[in-house]
Order: C-alpha cells, then sequence, then structure tokens
C-alpha cells in the first residue's frame, strides 16, 4: 500500500503546475539551442557553397596562367608577347601607322572666349 501511495505521490507531483512549467522551459530552452545550430547550419552551408565556386574559379585561373606561362617559355611566344606589349618590331619589318585625316580636319576648335576685359579692350582696338 505504501507503495501504492508513493507511485500516486510522483503521480501528482509530476502532473502539477510546477513541473508542467518546468518542461515548458526545458522544451522552450531546447527548441532554442536546435533553431541556432540550425541557422548555424545554413550559414555553414550558404558558406561551403560560395567556397566551392571560389575554388573552382580559382582552378580555372590557375590552369589559364599554365598556359600562359607554357606560351612564354617559348622563344616564340617571348617575342610574340614583347610584340604584342611594347609595339616592338622584328628586323627588318617596318611600322606603318595610318591616320585618318577627316577625323582630325572635321573637329575644329571653338573660339577661346578670353573674358570681358579681353573684349572690352578689343572694343577700343588694343
Amino acid at each position: 500500500m505504501r507503495e501504492f501511495q508513493e507511485r500516486r505521490r510522483i503521480k501528482k507531483l509530476l502532473h502539477s503546475r510546477y513541473a508542467i512549467a518546468v518542461l515548458v522551459i526545458i522544451f522552450i530552452l531546447v527548441s532554442r539551442g536546435l533553431w541556432n545550430v540550425y541557422v548555424k547550419y545554413e550559414k555553414s552551408r550558404d558558406l561551403m557553397a560560395r567556397t566551392e565556386t571560389d575554388v573552382t574559379a580559382l582552378q580555372d585561373r590557375e590552369a589559364s596562367l599554365q598556359r600562359s606561362i607554357d606560351v612564354l617559355s617559348t622563344p616564340e611566344g617571348k617575342e610574340k608577347e614583347a610584340l604584342d606589349r611594347f609595339g616592338a618590331v622584328k628586323e627588318g619589318e617596318h611600322i606603318i601607322v595610318l591616320v585618318d585625316d577627316s577625323a582630325t580636319n572635321s573637329k575644329e576648335l571653338p573660339p577661346a572666349d578670353d573674358g570681358w576685359w579681353s573684349r572690352f579692350f578689343n572694343l577700343f582696338g588694343f
């Protein structure tokens, strides 16, 4: 009988308002912690996706630079780069520069406005 009363006291304690309030508080704390973990998971997943795209872009750039290094390591590549970048010419070659005359003649400069003092002196012939 005593055992039955003990069980009843425990059941009564668990079904009391205080026990339910404690369980609700524990549930809220656990839910908040779970939400924070979920938010961190989403941020890390986004960061991982961005990092993977950055790695892919860097690998492409590395491959491009390696191709450029391979081309520049040959004498023909060095010569071509010097010709392109610095406008150098080979021995026996000449550079011809074509200038469009119509573009330079069509742009006439407007007369310079010297200000009202110069107009005043020009009025009297100075």
